[in-house]
């Protein structure tokens, strides 16, 4: 696996419990352009409490789907959509 990203492999990021338990793909990102923040989410609607997100590393998240590299040069306030794991990421504006 090569790791992209310039940010640091210990960033922290959210992830939803279906994405870290890889129960779900990754289909929904944004990085944030108040704080940098990164998200990788399932995409569904289903995650009503705090407790089903984590925090783990950008470096993690590569580890859990290494094909999220192909976002290593994303905007700040902007997030991507895809319909599947293999699906082509769609990029859109977060305002």
């Amino acid at each position: 696996m090569t790791y992209k990203f310039t940010d640091p492999a210990n960033t922290a990021c959210f992830v939803c419990n279906h994405v870290l338990n890889k129960q779900r793909s990754i289909s929904y990102v944004t990085h944030e352009a108040e704080d940098g923040f990164w998200q990788f989410l399932c995409g569904q609607n289903d995650h009503p409490n705090d407790e089903d997100y984590k925090v783990i590393s950008l470096e993690q998240v590569i580890t859990i789907d290494a094909s999220v590299n192909d976002l290593y040069d994303m905007p700040l306030g902007i997030g991507a959509t895809r319909n599947n794991q293999s699906g082509k990421w769609e990029p859109f504006n977060l305002n």
